[in-house]
């Protein structure tokens, strides 16, 4: 049954602003069925469920029928919403359909509160259910929203017809938890309410909202009503849910101008050689030169106390090195280099520079250095972050003094420094899952995983990690109803890595590591990881090579060889990294992602093309670890996962609806360079100065309170 709404519908008077994003009942930001204009807010997330199905999943497909609509939506960007969307009968373990629903809004009012939008519901795949193009306009006035808009319907399955021609609907919030809604939806009309908790009700800026509605025409079993459930949750902190172009930033303090920048040779005390010593300004200065070694005894006792691990700090006329490594800040390195900046500028005097040299396993991931002026005024909230110094996989700031005799003999020191038990452990789940399949809605093998990293010398560690299985549903198993359709691709029990790796610093940015022994439990052989990232880390190059072949079939290789290129756009704090050549299984083909970083949670799209097929998924990446953890106990140190990833994925084209299992994967383990050097490619420049507010929190939420 289809009606053209009337125009009458129009005549409510325009209004303001009003709350954006909260979903329907098909899988869209809007009223009851009817999409409106609004968008879900950038940096925030939606889990939604309502009990209203169609199409296939009712009996007749032409009438509404109970059952499970789950969706999963995330801002991802301002003005754009993407919607994962899994549609299932009563039963959950009979098969469902998994689609995605995009919405893009115009950046700017038409008129003064009139917004307006375009979508798509149940794009890309090869068998859409519910391909609905739309467009729609939203006044609102007060607490009055008004809707219009046009849909055209191009699902391949027979159904209602739902938003195929004209729709609209009126909301009325009678107050800030209440909405009472009256809308047509091109196929009935439809009166309902949500309610809502009202702000700072609920911890963290959660938000919670109930939908029902009646439905004029009667859906199976004579059905007329229907409700839904909806979970608003923030992705971060409320600076974080902006992009950097738009936050508030005053001007930068200015540095001072009598702060000399030193050369750097062997320490001029130390080596007795007058020749190497820096210029000084003044008598006095020359006379505090002489306090140089207690000066450093007392800022590396404040950096210990703050605890960072293998300190060392040499300084140079008025400049102090400082080199230093994290443990304690899993979560995002740049938590460590907000209380490291706030450590050494709140510990030295007004005049003096300080240069931080954040150090993993004794190579240089990054170099930070400014003056203690500005930096101070940064960190106490005044100003932009000032004009610094800032590199990628820096070269060794720190010098041999005489004290560390000859080369050799410095490096053996080193060496053995390095040789104390100090194992880093992080446990962390492993999930093997299908989403939206015709075995079930949702299949999952679940293990926890235990990885084991004990460093050996400067750039050296071996790994070794084992899986303990949690979980299975049935399809994972021999005992599913289809025979175990999914075993394959269970997680299995045991020790999988033992890989000994040496990472190189060759200097301007470049870094490379090559690590050697079993990965995954079931391949031996070699694998190479080299990235550049010059400048400011907006551009970052990398290839990836491994030589591998299966222990119980040694003539079956997996030899990828991969290049890769990143593109960080800091106005906007989204990255671009495109991926190809030959990947793990041998297929060749190329992966194109679009991230957008809000706070330490990621959002992905991602497009694979691979050989024959072509794919879509929607992710995110979060981190299982809290921002500031546990501090080393019996020289072992334990941690979550700075970096779990998930997504969902469905094929692309006219390809049929079949599964496919193991395109386009790239060769990782636990202790790359990505991960456990560059904090997930975010240990740039580029990135740092797009979120300079995390180093203000950081220092002010775990330092200067301390």
């Amino acid at each position: 049954m289809k009606r053209n709404i009337g125009a009458g519908l129009l005549l409510v008077v325009p209004s303001l602003a009003f709350a954006q994003g909260n979903m329907n009942m098909q899988g869209v930001s809007g009223l009851l069925n009817v999409p409106d204009a609004s968008v879900l807010e950038y940096g925030t997330a939606t889990i939604a469920w309502d009990n209203q199905v169609d199409g296939r999943f009712a009996r007749p497909r032409t009438l509404n029928d109970a059952g499970n609509d789950i969706n999963f939506a995330a801002g991802a960007f301002p003005h754009f919403e993407m919607v994962g969307r899994n549609v299932a009968p009563e039963t959950t373990s009979a098969g469902s359909d998994l689609s995605f629903n995009i919405k893009l809004q115009l950046p700017w009012e038409l008129l003064p509160g009139l917004n307006f939008a375009i979508g798509e519901m149940d794009f890309g795949g090869s068998v859409n259910e519910y391909d609905t193009k739309y467009a729609v306009a939203t006044w609102q006035y007060g607490p009055i929203r008004t809707t219009l808009g046009a849909g055209t319907y191009d699902g391949r399955v027979e159904g209602t017809g739902r938003l195929d021609g004209i729709y609209g609907g009126v909301e009325f919030a009678a107050t800030d938890w209440l909405s009472v809604i009256l809308e047509d939806d091109a196929y009935s009309m439809n009166t309902g309410i949500r309610v809502s908790t009202p702000e700072h009700w609920l911890p963290g800026g959660w938000q919670a909202s109930m939908l029902w509605m009646y439905s004029a025409e009667e859906g199976v079993d004579d059905r007329q009503d229907w409700y839904g459930f909806n979970v608003k949750i923030p992705l971060a902190a409320e600076y974080a849910r902006v992009l950097p172009k738009d936050r508030p930033r005053s001007e930068a303090v200015l540095n001072s101008s009598y702060v000399i920048t030193e050369s750097y040779g062997n320490d001029e005390l130390l080596a007795n050689n007058p020749l190497l010593a820096p210029p000084t300004a003044s008598p006095a200065e020359a006379m505090s030169r002489l306090d140089a070694v207690n000066g450093e005894k007392a800022l590396l006792d404040r950096f210990v106390a703050a605890n960072f691990e293998q300190v060392r700090v040499q300084k140079y006329g008025r400049e102090w090195v400082i080199a230093f490594e994290n443990v304690q800040y899993n979560a995002n390195d740049i938590d460590a280099l907000g209380v490291a900046a706030g450590v050494a500028a709140m510990s030295l005097p007004d005049g003096d520079r300080f240069y931080l040299q954040l150090e993993k396993y004794g190579v240089a991931t990054f170099g930070l250095g400014g003056e203690v002026v500005a930096w101070k005024a940064f960190l106490r909230g005044n100003g932009a972050i000032p004009d610094s110094e800032m590199v990628t996989a820096p070269a060794n700031r720190l010098r041999r003094r005489s004290t560390d005799g000859g080369i050799f003999a410095a490096s053996i020191k080193n060496s053995i420094d390095y040789l104390a038990f100090r194992p880093d452990v992080r446990i962390r789940p492993i999930l093997s899952s299908t989403v939206g399949t015709e075995y079930g809605v949702f299949d999952y093998s679940l293990a926890a995983r235990a990885d084991v990293v004990l460093p050996l010398w400067r750039g050296a560690a071996f790994n070794v990690s084992r899986d303990w299985n949690v979980n299975d549903t049935k399809d994972f198993t021999r005992e599913g109803i289809y025979g175990g359709v999914f075993y394959n691709q269970r997680v299995t029990e045991g020790v999988k890595d033992r890989i000994f790796s040496q990472t190189f610093r060759h200097g301007q940015g470049f870094t490379s590591m090559i690590s050697y022994g079993r990965f995954y439990g079931s391949v031996d052989g070699a694998s190479l990881e080299s990235r550049w990232e010059p400048g400011d880390g907006r551009h970052r190059f990398k290839i990836i090579a491994t030589d591998f072949e299966e222990k119980q079939r040694p003539e079956n290789t997996h030899n990828a060889r991969l290049w890769s290129y990143r593109y960080f756009a800091q106005s906007i704090n989204t990255s671009v990294d495109i991926t190809g050549g030959d990947f793990y299984n041998e297929d060749s083909g190329y992966r194109l992602e679009f991230t957008q970083h809000v706070g330490d949670v990621r959002l992905h799209l991602l497009y694979k093309k691979s050989e024959d097929n072509a794919f879509a998924t929607l992710g995110f990446t979060i981190p299982l670890t809290p921002r500031k953890g546990m501090t080393r106990v019996a020289g072992v140190h334990v941690e979550g996962q700075a970096n779990w990833a998930y997504g969902i994925t469905t094929i692309l084209g006219e390809q049929g609806n079949r599964l496919v299992f193991g395109p386009n994967i790239i060769p990782t383990v636990y202790n790359d360079l990505r991960n456990t050097y560059f904090s997930g490619d975010r240990l740039n420049a580029a990135y740092i100065r797009a979120n300079q507010e995390r180093l203000v929190d950081a220092w002010q939420r775990y330092g200067e309170s301390k």
